[in-house]
């Protein structure tokens, strides 16, 4: 998940956990709620609080989160969505598929050249021949 992403997740984890609770939530209910280690957890929140995006307050028998600048977030970098690639590489090939037609193409045009040259260059000998042969007669 890119930062940009991950930031939201936790801002939004923390603001319905205060919701639910009418207090600052714990590190621990929000790993629970977000299904993650809370050693991840930790390691996420230590960055936001980095950013001053989240605020983390410790007491002796937890760590309460609260939300500090959530405006920080939108200068976190964001990762483009897979369908951008997706589109690009579909681009790139039917760009690729395009030139291989077009070498198809060409290379169906030389033969029929040289399947024309062929056959009248064959055509000229039997008539050389015809020629021969009626002189003969």
């Amino acid at each position: 998940m890119d930062p940009y992403r991950e930031a939201h997740l936790f801002v939004a984890a923390i603001r319905i956990l205060q919701h639910r609770k009418q207090s600052p939530p714990s590190i621990e209910d929000l790993c629970e709620l977000l299904e993650i280690s809370t050693e991840a957890g930790l390691s996420a929140c230590r960055k936001l609080d980095k950013l001053a995006i989240v605020s983390l307050s410790q007491d002796p028998f937890s760590i309460k989160l609260s939300i500090g600048d959530h405006l920080a977030i939108e200068k976190l970098p964001r990762q483009k969505e897979a369908e951008d690639s997706l589109s690009r590489d579909l681009e790139s090939f039917m760009a690729k598929k395009k030139d291989m037609d077009k070498k198809v193409e060409t290379i169906q045009a030389d033969l029929e050249k040289k399947k024309q040259s062929l056959q009248s260059d064959f055509e000229a000998r039997l008539r050389k021949e015809m020629e021969k042969m009626q002189k003969k007669s």
